[in-house]
């Protein structure tokens, strides 16, 4: 390579490394299109994004369904544990945050042949959507909760799960600022399916930073029953009042304290 042209490409890269740095020490909010429903990537979270890799995502995916396979709750909607979970839900995440197209290019080519239900009908999970009806009707799950979608509990659960496999991963340390937004992201997407998990994203990172937790839950055959099947009263007396009541996170426009809190002992 020609001198003139490596120095270009090592100004490029210092810059680059430059915006990184500084994403990581700033608090990047969510950007939302589509009448504020829409998840969008903004100029600095793909920053932020540059050199976290889908490699690196599947670290923490691959660990995430290791551990809903064996979940008492969440194995019962996973069909097929050789499907590759993983690989799937990484390349999602790094197309929602990095704004590539590398979960289009997967779906494109993603297996067609229809998967049988709980009810017996043949249906066809070729996106994110579909995969979530497929979960629901899971042959899996007992008859009389068949078709019924996601509750608070089991979004709690499956929080809890995914939260202690970032932290298992190491995104946490190598991009703080990755936690700090990827918890708000989580918050936002969960409550599609079901409005009133958002408030518990914060108690369910916390949750999974406690080794005691972990052990009582692994020596509880891995069932939370501090949580499964609670009302909503019940659940919110176990947050924090503030976050309960929390009407603006996680879009909230200026950073808190949270990434020095999730890293509470």
């Amino acid at each position: 390579m020609p001198a003139a042209a490596k120095h270009n490409v090592n100004q490029e890269e210092a810059s680059l490394r430059s915006l990184v740095e500084k994403s990581d020490n700033e608090f990047i909010p969510l950007t939302m299109g589509g009448n504020g429903r829409t998840h969008v990537a903004s100029e600095n979270l793909i920053h932020l994004m540059s050199d976290i890799t889908v490699k690196d995502l599947q670290q923490m995916t691959d660990r995430f369904y290791e551990k809903a396979f064996q979940d008492a709750t969440l194995d019962k909607f996973i069909r097929s544990h050789s499907d590759p979970h993983g690989s799937r839900f990484a390349k999602w995440i790094h197309q929602k945050l990095a704004d590539s197209t590398v979960w289009d290019d997967d779906r494109a080519n993603r297996d067609q042949h229809p998967i049988r239900l709980a009810e017996g009908q043949k249906y066809v999970v070729h996106d994110r959507t579909s995969a979530h009806v497929a979960a629901w009707h899971s042959a899996k799950r007992p008859s009389k909760e068949v078709g019924r979608h996601f509750q608070l509990d089991e979004c709690r659960v499956w929080m809890r799960l995914h939260f202690w496999a970032l932290r298992e991963s190491g995104l946490m340390e190598k991009r703080p600022a990755f936690a700090d937004y990827y918890v708000r992201f989580i918050a936002h997407f969960v409550r599609v399916y079901e409005s009133t998990a958002p408030q518990f994203a914060r108690d369910s990172l916390r949750w999974s930073e406690s080794a005691k937790n972990i052990q009582k839950y692994e020596s509880n055959d891995r069932k939370m029953t501090d949580v499964l099947e609670l009302t909503l009263g019940e659940a919110l007396s176990q947050i924090p009042q503030s976050e309960a009541e929390d009407l603006e996170w996680p879009y909230n426009q200026r950073g808190t304290n949270e990434i020095e809190i999730y890293f509470e002992a």
